[in-house]
């Protein structure tokens, strides 16, 4: 069974290599994505989530700028840069069981 820290990394090499459906097999069933006005809940709802961050963020190369592991909790911090602007971040996950249970996202998109 992969630790908290191996399935965060396992998911930003799918996130950042657009693979959504690798990016799909780390949520369990039942996962809550959280972001400001919106909750998805169960992996569907959650394809939804990264197909409009798929859009909004389109073109974007990122950089992790810090992350914390304490347990089965993860916070990360991240930026991202592309030819249209700028783009930071903060996510936090609920890794138990080898899958991510509950996401947090807050971000921002500079456009140039």
């Amino acid at each position: 069974m992969r630790t908290p820290r191996k399935v965060f990394d396992d998911h930003w090499d799918a996130v950042t290599a657009g693979d959504l459906d690798r990016v799909l097999a780390d949520y369990a069933e039942d996962a809550v994505f959280v972001r400001p006005g919106r909750i998805a809940r169960g992996r569907a709802s959650v394809r939804t989530v990264f197909e409009e961050l798929g859009a909004d963020l389109a073109g974007f190369h990122f950089h992790q700028e810090s992350i914390t592991v304490d347990g089965p909790i993860v916070l990360l911090e991240w930026s991202g840069h592309g030819a249209g602007g700028d783009a930071s971040g903060v996510d936090s996950f609920v890794i138990h069981d080898d899958r991510i249970h509950q996401q947090t996202l807050s971000y921002r998109v500079r456009r140039r």
